[in-house]
């Protein structure tokens, strides 16, 4: 069970030693939330979680799934991508996933591709074509992140993921949904996302919350 806990510049250094210290197992930064985007900068917050013997997430969401704008994102990725042990790209950037793939694939890293849904859980035959067009392009781990409505939806998403072949990364979002946090890995999540301050998604536990249902369940 790994835990992975977004950040954004905000702070940096001294949430990166208390996720360390707390016991996360990855750090994702979201770099459309830094207000410091220079590519200097992003490649030393790499460096620096992962000389603190953690992994990193390279995430520039766009706008369209939750993100904030990012005018140079293409070459971001292209800087900072080798340098990542995961890169996260949104299914619907298909402008740009075949080349952050190659990036991803030429250092030897590993390709997250996304799915958010903010107001759904979407019938099971479009989640399944999620999976199958995700893989199509190329990615490692399927991300499939969808608003659960009722406990129904929830159990609806884990059970399909079940089913699901290769790494994935299943997150039923909102009240309804928080059981899935902790559950999916019974289901075949790889990870689970935690917060550190404030959540940065609906449904969120707090990294101290996870890492103890972690010790008690796991």
């Amino acid at each position: 069970m790994l835990i992975a806990v977004p950040l954004s510049d905000k702070h940096f250094e001294e949430n990166l030693l208390y996720c360390k210290e707390k016991g996360a197992d990855i750090i994702e930064l979201r770099v459309d939330l830094f207000e410091n985007r220079s590519p200097d900068f992003l490649l030393e917050c790499l460096r620096r979680v992962q000389e603190e013997g953690m992994k990193t997430i390279l995430t520039i969401r766009s706008e369209q799934e939750g993100g904030s704008r990012v005018e140079n994102r293409l070459e971001l990725f292209r800087i900072c991508a080798p340098h990542s042990d995961y890169t996260d790209i949104e299914l619907s950037s298909q402008s740009l996933i075949a080349e952050v793939r190659e990036l991803v694939r030429g250092a030897g890293k590993k390709l997250i591709v996304s799915y958010h849904n903010f107001d759904i859980t979407p019938a099971n035959w479009i989640l399944k074509e999620v999976f199958r067009e995700a893989r199509r392009w190329g990615a490692d781990v399927v991300k499939v992140s969808v608003k659960a409505n009722s406990y129904e939806d929830t159990s609806r998403l884990l059970c399909l993921a079940r089913e699901e072949k290769g790494e994935k990364i299943i997150i039923a979002m909102g009240a309804h949904g928080k059981v899935s946090r902790v559950a999916g890995f019974i289901f075949g999540s790889s990870l689970s996302y935690a917060f550190v301050g404030s959540a940065v998604a609906s449904g969120q536990l707090s990294l101290e919350e996870m890492v103890e249902l972690r010790r008690i369940l796991f």
